[in-house]
């Protein structure tokens, strides 16, 4: 119970790192190379923290809805490479607002089960819009 309290506690501190970077971060840059250079690097660190939380909630949960969770989280990161792609490029600040609000999701879905009150049905839904 203590390491999982630590691993929450990590993965809120990154969350809220990651978030205050965004915040505006990359507003500063003028040129779209820059821009796009900013936000890849976000991008890759709320890939890192979504990780993180989904294998935190995933380590909670036993049996069918653990493959079901894996099965809608699959999912979604076809929906996400599909909404946040331009032809052969990829649009890095829509995957990192994507991953933003999905780590944001399944984070608390993940203090749900903390205090015992795991909904299923909520944590394999597939509304992602």
């Amino acid at each position: 119970m203590k390491n999982l309290l630590v691993s929450l506690s990590v993965i809120g501190s990154l969350a809220m790192a990651t978030a205050a970077l965004a915040e505006g971060e990359c507003d500063k840059y003028t040129t779209s190379y820059d821009r796009t250079y900013c936000f890849a690097k976000l991008f890759v660190d709320s890939d890192q923290e979504l990780n993180a939380v989904y294998k935190g909630l995933r380590d909670t949960l036993k049996g069918e809805i653990r493959v079901q969770l894996t099965s809608a989280q699959r999912d979604w990161l076809k929906y996400r490479d599909n909404s946040c792609s331009q032809g052969s490029a990829i649009n890095v600040d829509c995957n990192y607002e994507a991953n933003r609000k999905r780590a944001e999701f399944l984070r608390d879905r993940l203090r749900e089960c903390r205090v015992g009150t795991c909904r299923n049905d909520v944590i394999i839904q597939r509304n992602w819009n």
